[in-house]
């Protein structure tokens, strides 16, 4: 079943040792990628693409997964774009990634946050994305603790630290 997407899905991928710049040039290449960057957690690269159904998603990850050097990926696909700003001005940002037992309240609560770049509603084992950017790393780990972990129905949040390309 063809499902149409709404904004930017987003795509973690881990790969060997010594293959992430490789990676990026290949990804990057890709018409649909409107961003690739090195992240810090259990993956090495997260993309953002704008993919018009879960069809043209599924044809990029079969894509990425014929790479040799790529181990393993999670998508998110972008069910519901709730907001984008823009990301320029912050010296760190990160994708977090939320359960959350009342998707809705916590959006409503999200997009009271001014440091909150983008809300993408998804399906899988997190209800919601956020970009977040921050001034430093202490200022990312009180907006994700102190904010967005005591928000209301929050039940979980993974951070993966962004490194944008320069």
């Amino acid at each position: 079943m063809q499902t149409e997407l709404s904004g930017a899905s987003v795509i973690f991928v881990k790969v060997a040792p010594g293959y992430v710049e490789r990676t990026l040039t290949t990804l990057r290449r890709n018409t649909n990628i409107t961003n690739a960057e090195a992240v810090l957690g259990r993956h090495d690269i997260a993309v953002a693409g704008n993919f018009r159904d879960s069809e043209a998603l599924r044809g990029f990850q079969s894509e990425v997964q014929l790479l040799d050097h790529v181990r393993g990926f999670r998508s998110y696909p972008a069910l519901w774009n709730w907001s984008q700003k823009k990301t320029n001005g912050h010296q760190i940002s990160a994708y977090v990634l939320i359960r959350t037992s009342n998707p809705q309240k916590a959006i409503v609560e999200l997009k009271k946050l001014p440091m909150v770049q983008e809300i993408i509603g998804t399906s899988g084992d997190s209800d919601i994305v956020v970009r977040i950017g921050a001034t430093s790393n202490e200022n990312l780990r009180e907006i994700v603790v102190e904010q967005v972990q005591s928000m209301p129905g929050v039940v979980s949040t993974e951070t993966f630290l962004a490194f944008p390309k320069l």
